[in-house]
């Protein structure tokens, strides 16, 4: 439902006609000032009735019959990108009016299920928590009481390493529309289908490193809470469905602003985890390649593994150096997964990672765009990014949970691969 109001700014003092699209019971907002460019801040609140009200509470509510002359009106939505000073009747009818009759209902869907999942996401975050520390019994009871249907009646060593995962994924496609999570997985993946044995000797060794379990619980970390602090981000979600439908982004159309200084943080905290994870990628392209799963480059080798895009002294000539290396030169070894070098950068871009870090990034509100590094970009293209980065930690942690697998069915004393069944 639209809420109305009569505000006056609190910088310029002129009135205003302040509408917002009401999807939750408590809902956060931040406009500017058709005037004066300022920000004004509030939220919806549900009230005792179950109606929503505002709470407004550095801003003078005005009495319409006490202004003489033009009124602005501002509008926001909260689920919805909108033309926020245009005097929009409706951010719901324009999206359906964009998308059009046969393709808006079926969006309706996939913004119900985004909305779903960030609503489910604590006893997800608790039942993860359960599945790294193994206490299968607390992880089966969580489970069975929160997704009932959902989990096996009597879950086997695959069930509870995959079964959270299998549950997760379809609910994921909301956010994927143009497939690049099961595109990336089936690359990373049929690397090794043909060397499970020497797979399930090098995940052995790594799961056994307390990093290994670290950077999974970093990741996690990162994947739940964003799923938490969905109301940032759900309003981008039109625009990867509207651009997977190869349909552009009408000029003027933006994504309400969420709390930009923590989507900031996220943005550089799911960078650095991510650069973190890769060289799990490179020992599984080792062990396809027929390398010890630890050695990229034979130093005499001027044919081995080594990206062109790379300066010979750029180049890694085995896992740890590749760990210690730069970010540009972790990007560069993605070089032979091209699906996943795709994902990457549809999901990261090292000038706005670096941006960021050099606080050089900045929020322009009454363009709605992003500002770094002498360039401008629309807001929602930092928010759609950091809708990809969410399948792509889901991503990682699919990762982490195959090396867990194959690691758990490596008998280290017969030194053989003991099989998944």
């Amino acid at each position: 439902m639209i809420l109305r109001t009569y505000i006056e700014c609190p910088a310029c003092q002129e009135p205003i006609v302040l509408r917002v699209g009401v999807t939750r019971a408590r809902q956060p907002f931040t406009v500017a000032c058709p005037s004066c460019e300022s920000a004004i801040r509030g939220e919806t609140v549900e009230a005792d009735d179950g109606l929503p009200r505002f709470h407004l509470p550095e801003i003078r509510v005005i009495d319409p019959k006490d202004v003489s002359g033009e009124w602005r009106i501002v509008t926001t939505y909260g689920d919805l990108p909108n033309f926020p000073n245009s005097g929009e009747y409706s951010a719901f009818l324009s999206a359906h009016n964009i998308f059009g009759d046969e393709n808006f209902p079926g969006f309706l869907n996939f913004l119900a299920t985004a909305r779903w999942l960030g609503d489910k996401v604590d006893p997800l975050e608790h039942a993860y928590g359960f599945y790294l520390k193994q206490k299968w019994d607390l992880l089966d009871r969580l489970m069975w009481k929160n997704f009932e249907g959902a989990w096996p009646e009597n879950p086997s060593f695959l069930d509870r390493h995959t079964a959270m995962h299998r549950f997760i994924f379809p609910y994921l496609v909301s956010l994927d529309p143009e497939g690049l999570y099961p595109q990336a997985k089936y690359e990373v993946w049929s690397r090794i289908f043909k060397k499970e044995a020497a797979f399930s000797e090098c995940a052995y060794s790594v799961i056994a490193n307390p990093e290994f379990e670290a950077m999974n619980r970093r990741v996690a970390e990162q994947f739940f809470n964003l799923l938490r602090a969905n109301a940032e981000w759900l309003p981008a979600l039109a625009i990867i469905h509207l651009r997977a439908k190869g349909r552009p982004v009408p000029s003027g159309w933006q994504v309400p602003v969420g709390r930009i200084d923590s989507l900031r943080d996220a943005y550089r905290q799911n960078f650095e985890v991510s650069c973190q994870i890769l060289p799990l990628i490179i020992r599984m392209q080792n062990i396809s390649e027929g390398r010890d799963p630890e050695s990229i480059r034979d130093p005499a080798d001027l044919n081995g593994w080594a990206p062109r895009i790379l300066r010979v002294q750029d180049c890694v000539n085995n896992a740890n150096q590749y760990t210690k290396s730069k970010a540009a030169t972790k990007e560069a070894y993605l070089n032979r997964h091209p699906y996943l070098r795709y994902y990457w950068n549809s999901s990261f871009s090292r000038d706005v990672r670096n941006s960021i870090a050099h606080a050089e990034f900045d929020y322009v509100m009454h363009g709605g765009v992003i500002a770094y590094k002498g360039r401008e970009v629309p807001y929602y293209v930092f928010i759609e990014a950091l809708i990809r980065q969410i399948t792509l930690l889901a991503f990682w942690l699919d990762l982490c949970k195959l090396y867990k697998i194959y690691g758990s069915r490596w008998d280290p004393q017969n030194r053989v691969f003991l099989g998944l069944s």
